[in-house]
């Protein structure tokens, strides 16, 4: 069966639909160009989570499908200062006087690319800060970021590139709030899935949250690398990847109701994973790759370690990550 790609409507919003043999994914780029949903085809297996209603996704925006973070997690009180410029961000953790997960998630994103070859479909989506006045209130830079979304065969590909189109530097951050259905199938349970992540080390938090810029030795790192049962779990923990010997670091789901390996692959650029399971008894399961640390403007720790960097005008940065299924052996 060739790729195929179609315009549709999803909880009443604008939707692009586009699938191969193994995979069918759904992408509204209104809702802060999130792929909402994207299925296992054999088994008609859901892989993200998806909301009901239009209503539920507005509540808890960042608990379903792959919503876009820019910067990612928390900014102690919703500031930081690079060179002359202190940057204030919008309060929307009121509990914890922090601002969550940046500017681009809530935005309408254009669709630029829309089509098949093939095999393979690609849905590329763009934003441009400029039109945005409440972007360049909290952050006073122009800039781009383009999506580019391939789906080829049992892998999903996404590319994400910044763009600097202001005559300074700026720092910036980048994150996905991934949110897979966990279990991925439904008729199983938590005793039959594990996740497997590659790291030895976690930042300490403190109460709100936030990184003290201390690292922790993880002491079941053992069996998370091999693949950690989460039953009666609890996660909101921020970890240091361990990046392997081809630049990359991957969290691997496996699922043995459904037969189905989910490998999670980032570049070395993502040296950040935070795991969120709620109170572990939701059906979800965020591994949230993240080029920099919560909270890095704030952290008296050497950016080599927190991810904290610099775009200078005119550059742009390119980040690639893909979600590669495969049945269990």
């Amino acid at each position: 069966m060739a790729a195929y790609v179609e315009v549709t409507r999803y909880l009443n919003e604008t939707a692009i639909r586009a699938g191969t043999d193994h995979l069918e994914a759904v992408l509204v780029p209104a809702w802060g160009s999130n792929l909402i949903s994207l299925k296992w085809k054999e088994g008609d297996l859901k892989l993200l989570r998806t909301p009901a209603t239009k209503e539920e996704y507005m509540e808890k925006p960042f608990l379903y499908g792959i919503p876009i973070l820019f910067p990612p997690n928390r900014i102690d009180c919703g500031e930081f200062t690079y060179g002359e410029t202190t940057y204030r961000f919008a309060i929307n953790e009121e509990s914890n006087n922090n601002h969550l997960h940046g500017l681009l998630y809530d935005k309408p994103w254009k669709l630029i690319k829309a089509e098949t070859l093939g095999d393979e479909v690609m849905l590329q989506t763009e934003l441009i800060s400029d039109d945005f006045s409440d972007i360049g209130d909290q952050f006073p830079h122009s800039f781009k970021v383009r999506m580019t979304y391939v789906l080829k065969g049992p892998s999903l590909y996404k590319e994400a590139t910044i763009i600097n189109q202001d005559s300074k530097p700026f720092p910036w951050g980048f994150g996905y709030h991934t949110t897979f259905c966990f279990p991925i199938n439904p008729a199983g349970s938590l005793k039959q899935c594990t996740l497997s992540l590659p790291v030895d080390k976690r930042w300490k938090l403190n109460e709100r949250f936030l990184p003290t810029g201390e690292l922790e030795v993880v002491d079941y790192g053992q069996q998370l690398k091999k693949g950690l049962d989460l039953t009666d779990r609890t996660f909101d923990d921020v970890f240091l990847a361990d990046i392997d010997h081809e630049g990359k670091s991957e969290a691997v789901i496996h699922d043995r109701s459904a037969n189905l390996l989910l490998r999670y692959q980032c570049d070395e650029q993502f040296k950040h994973w935070v795991i969120f399971n709620g109170n572990g008894e939701e059906g979800f399961l965020c591994p949230e790759p993240y080029t920099w640390v919560t909270n890095a403007p704030n952290l008296d720790v050497s950016p080599s370690l927190t991810g904290f960097r610099i775009l200078s005008p005119g550059d742009q940065v390119t980040l690639t990550s893909r979600i590669d299924l495969s049945k269990a052996d």
